[in-house]
């Protein structure tokens, strides 16, 4: 196949931008439906049941345009369940995770095998939810006459008097909360005092879907009006509320029913084995493999957060100022010191040595027992775009030997170069006006977001440098064109080279893209720090574009002390080849301030930028003038700055 021409892929990338401004706008329209309550809240929630796994801007979207789609998935994913999409269906336009359009067809729109339906009994669906409590490590209280004596805030209540079906919906209810935002069950964890506003609607839309994905009546759930929720003040942004709150419920509902499933998993008889297709087979090995990892990633995290109070870990972090409500909102762990603390523990729990070792939470050693991949380290959870734990970045103590930042090696579920720490967390924030930032570790990213949450969501890569898949993951959470991006640096040599090798990847970036230069010897987790705040949080708060920082260094790299004619000359040819990269609204900025520079004039320097966009063009219509006489360029020195003008530094707000 001939690959495309620069035109077509410009063609298909203006298709592709048009077809994601249609769906984006479609979008717009039913959240403003949502809004006004012309599209009432339960009847989007049954649309949720069926599409949810496509996250929430796809529920909408896939009603909008095929209102009868009860079971959606790509051409390529339906052979895997008996079915072919028939010739000459039109797919259903969906938002990938990554930002881009892809194409889904429904069920309806395919020929094969039935798919069968499962569905529970109330008792049922209560038995499976009570397991799954108890393997996300909580207390069932249905009313039992003894004295609880575990942990605090891991303790459910449901009234002994309450059916099946409000038990199973109250239940989940709770859950809902627990690995939620904020991560806290109700005040009251009984029947007597439930909670309010958007958080009721947010744990009971998570029961609705949790039950309807089991095949229970949802009837008895009930929503109130949105504006009774979402806000009818001019002041407020209702659209942005119910965005968030829906991104938040599907995503939460999605990470309780994949753990169900899980946990809910049959042992397959040979009988049945032999009716399954080899791609079903292959299909459902790796979806038992991935769910075994998650489970031993879920009780790796649950052992990890038990090990870390009152350890070293826990005096270090409060010491820098991350006190034990930012430990525990954040998550954060400790693996113990002991070589197999971990992998004796979790053999307790019936996981084999293998899954362990898949999981990236052991190595394997020649002749001898695996080990503990952490050990004696503070330990962050990194996390999918559902929440799901896939794998953890350790920090060493201070004296200790070894890498300061150790990653969870890549496995089936984590791979470095697309995970970014703390986007699952800052999502909701992302939604808002609060711009991406990013730092370089864990603890930056935490400190940024406890101490500028209106401000900034703060994401950092897993130990490497910032990659596409970074940024597109970004754009699936942010409005690009508007927040842009921000990147925290060193205010040093080291901080403008970094600048340079960030410039490759983001400036196609549709949006401001600025650098915020921090003081000698410090880093953003300083914002915590009474000695370094201030200074850290003015340094965060002034930003200049990352443009400046890439054409200042290249000035400096081409030009040296910009002494002679020929170097000026070598400094701005470099810079306007970079200028030249640049949206047409940034040239003319940068081409005054290089001419400053160099002390060339700037119509030259256009010239030169010219020249860099179309090199093609005739070299006299293009080429600057010659360059001025020994006795002209001495008078240039007199007359023109030499060093790069102070920064105009502007404030975020």
């Amino acid at each position: 196949m001939t690959a495309p021409s620069g035109d077509e892929r410009l063609a298909q990338e203006e298709e592709q931008h048009r077809q994601l401004g249609v769906l984006h706008g479609i979008v717009e329209h039913s959240v403003g439906r949502l809004v006004d309550g012309s599209l009432a809240w339960d009847a989007w929630l049954c649309d949720a049941s069926r599409h949810g796994r496509y996250g929430f801007i796809n529920t909408l979207l896939i009603p909008a345009q095929r209102r009868s789609a009860t079971d959606v998935r790509s051409y390529d994913a339906w052979p895997e369940h008996g079915r072919q999409v028939r010739r000459g269906e039109t797919g259903i336009r969906i938002i990938s995770m990554r930002g881009n359009p892809r194409a889904v067809f429904d069920v309806e729109q395919t020929d094969g095998e039935p798919i069968a339906k499962v569905s529970v009994s109330p008792a049922e669906a209560l038995q499976k939810l009570s397991r799954l409590a108890a393997d996300l490590g909580f207390y069932l209280d249905r009313g039992q006459d003894w004295t609880y004596l575990g942990r605090p805030g891991r303790r459910i209540q449901l009234a002994p008097e309450l059916d099946d079906i409000s038990a199973a919906s109250r239940l989940v209810h709770q859950l809902a909360h627990a690995i939620g935002p904020g991560g806290l069950l109700d005040e009251a964890a009984s029947n007597a005092a439930p909670c309010q506003g958007a958080r009721r609607v947010f744990a009971d839309s998570v029961a609705y879907l949790v039950l309807a994905d089991l095949g229970l009546d949802v009837s008895h759930l009930r929503f109130p009006p949105t504006e009774q929720w979402a806000g009818t003040d001019a002041r407020t942004n209702a659209s942005a509320a119910i965005r968030v709150v829906g991104d938040q419920l599907v995503r939460t509902s999605t990470r309780l029913r994949r753990r169900l499933h899980a946990l809910a998993s049959p042992v397959t008889s040979s009988a049945s084995t032999s009716a399954v297709s080899p791609a079903e087979r292959s299909q459902t090995t790796a979806t038992r493999d991935n769910s075994a990892l998650r489970a031993a990633l879920t009780d790796a995290h649950h052992f990890y957060r038990r090990a870390l109070p009152g350890s070293w870990g826990a005096r270090y972090l409060a010491n820098r100022g991350f006190n034990a409500v930012v430990q525990e909102r954040w998550d954060l762990g400790l693996a113990p010191h002991p070589r197999r603390a971990l992998l004796h523990h979790l053999r307790g729990l019936g996981h084999q040595d293998q899954t362990i070792i898949d999981a990236g939470l052991a190595k394997e050693r020649d002749g001898g027992e695996p080990l503990d991949v952490f050990r004696d380290r503070i330990l962050f959870p990194l996390r999918d775009r559902t929440g799901e734990i896939i794998g953890f970045i350790g920090r060493r103590r201070d004296e200790a030997p070894g890498p300061k930042y150790l990653n969870t090696p890549d496995t089936a579920l984590f791979h470095k170069r697309e995970v970014l720490f703390g986007l699952h967390e800052s999502r909701a924030q992302l939604a808002t006006t609060c711009r991406p930032l990013l730092v370089e570790g864990p603890l930056d990213a935490i400190a940024v977001n406890v101490a500028l949450p209106a401000v900034y969501a703060a994401v950092a890569p897993c130990g490497t440098a910032i990659t596409t898949a970074h940024v597109e993951a970004i754009a699936a959470h942010a409005d690009g064109p508007t927040s842009g991006l921000v990147i925290a640096l060193d205010g040093d040599d080291a901080g403008r080279a970094g600048a340079v090798r960030a410039w490759r990847t983001l400036h196609t970036i549709p949006g401001p893209i600025e650098a915020a230069l921090l003081p000698p010897g410090h880093d953003p987790g300083d914002i915590l720090s009474p000695a370094s705040q201030f200074a850290v949080r003015e340094a965060l708060l002034s930003v200049i574009p990352l443009a400046d920082l890439v054409i200042d260094e290249k000035i400096q790299r081409f030009g040296g002390a910009l002494e002679f004619v020929e170097s000026r000359l070598a400094a701005a040819q470099a810079a306007a080849a970079q200028i030249a990269q640049l949206p047409p609204e940034q040239i003319a900025r940068q081409v005054d301030r290089v001419a400053a520079r160099t002390g060339m004039d700037p119509a030259d320097v256009t010239a030169l930028v010219a020249g860099a966009i179309s090199p093609d063009l005739d070299p006299g219509a293009s080429s600057p003038r010659p360059p001025p006489s020994a006795q002209q360029n001495r008078g240039a020195q007199r007359s023109s700055p030499t060093t790069s003008p102070k920064p105009h530094h502007r404030r975020t707000t």
